[in-house]
């Protein structure tokens, strides 16, 4: 911006040299035109001056971001070390196509008998001695999320 500046000072020096009439038309056409560009030199000197401001603002946004995210995900991976994943399985609604996820918990439970699709309420798992042991054998041998 010192350069846009400093080639605005030689143009004042250059219409001072040729000692236009600044009365004459092409004097007073030649001032004005001066003054605009020198107007519009301040105001891309201001512009730039704003975006170096937002450039460090945006900066700074950015890296509190990184900080949230950090403590946030890192909370997630602790919680997904758990293995809470291999005692799930999936069931779709045969209705709504609503996937059911259900743990081995929920299976173990006596009280339990019936596993409702949460969006239609349709019985997607019932809970009887040989559905159970066909489920224990999916989770112990493949160790996979989905039956």
């Amino acid at each position: 911006m010192d350069d846009l500046k400093s080639r605005v000072a030689y143009l004042k020096g250059l219409a001072a040299g040729l000692s236009l009439d600044g009365d004459s038309r092409e004097g007073k056409m030649f001032n004005q035109i001066i003054d605009v560009i020198e107007a519009l030199a301040d105001a891309v000197a201001e512009l730039q001056d704003d975006y170096d401001d937002l450039v460090d603002y945006t900066e700074a946004i950015d890296e509190d971001l990184s900080e949230i995210e950090d403590d946030f995900y890192e909370e997630d991976d602790e919680d997904d070390d758990d293995g809470d994943d291999e005692d799930m399985f999936s069931v779709e609604c045969p209705d709504c196509h609503e996937i059911v996820y259900i743990d081995e918990d929920m299976l173990e439970d006596e009280d339990v008998l019936e596993i409702l699709c949460p969006n239609c309420e349709r019985v997607v798992f019932i809970n009887d001695d040989e559905d159970f042991s066909e489920i224990e054998d999916v989770f112990d041998d493949a160790g996979d999320d989905e039956v």
